[in-house]
């Protein structure tokens, strides 16, 4: 099985948030498919989403929720981008 690195990025309005997931999968097709069921339960209270591009809209397009990008990595790769971007660098 191989890591995949799943971006993400969730629109609503004029606010931008992006995701970052790690998938394990036998190949980058299926991890497309593991993260778009991922994506399509997203927003739980909206039962019917509608397929976009790469992605599912919420709430008649109030919310956009869309695979950015999915690469191969490592896990300690990805645990570095993650520490990097959770600690607190001060002086």
């Amino acid at each position: 099985m191989i890591d995949y690195w799943v971006k993400i990025t969730e629109k609503e309005e004029d606010e931008i948030r992006r995701h970052h997931y790690l998938v394990t999968a036998a190949d980058e097709r299926e991890a497309r498919r593991v993260a778009m069921d991922f994506v399509r339960h997203f927003c739980d209270e909206d039962d019917d989403p509608e397929v976009i591009k790469d992605g599912y809209s919420f709430f008649n397009r109030a919310v956009t929720v869309q695979i950015t990008d999915i690469r191969e990595t490592t896990r300690e790769e990805f645990k570095d981008f993650l520490l990097k971007i959770h600690t607190i660098q001060w002086k």
